[in-house]
């Protein structure tokens, strides 16, 4: 049995396509039984489709189509990347590296040390 997934379209593209990685093919709207394949979106489209499962793990590639340029796929693995609503968004969140986390630590750090200092100060 496929997975139902929504998949939501975070900005603006002239043209993407959206497949499912079992078949490599273009996935099809079931709500408007239109191809995602060079589709034109605005940000906040929504599209609906079923992703093949295979031993339970399905898979989506989502890319942008610009011509003359190779596509750089986002690969997400079903169910892992579904949010809480059933639902994966393009393009995929930005997720912080633990450098930056240990960089926002210590500013932290530093700053309420010198909060504590101008306390003792007063």
């Amino acid at each position: 049995m496929p997975y139902k997934v929504e998949v939501h379209i975070a900005k603006a593209y002239a043209a993407i396509t959206v497949k499912d990685w079992l078949s490599d093919s273009p996935c099809v709207d079931t709500t408007t039984k239109k191809k995602i394949e060079d589709y034109p979106v605005n940000p906040s489209a929504t599209f609906n489709v079923l992703i093949g499962q295979q031993d339970g793990i399905g898979g989506v590639i989502i890319y942008e189509t610009v011509l003359g340029a190779t596509p750089v796929p986002s690969n997400y693995e079903i169910p892992t990347d579904l949010d809480d609503t059933g639902k994966i968004t393009f393009p995929k969140p930005k997720t912080a590296l633990q450098s930056d986390l240990d960089n926002l630590d210590a500013k932290v750090n530093t700053l309420a040390q010198h909060i504590e200092g101008n306390k003792r100060g007063k």
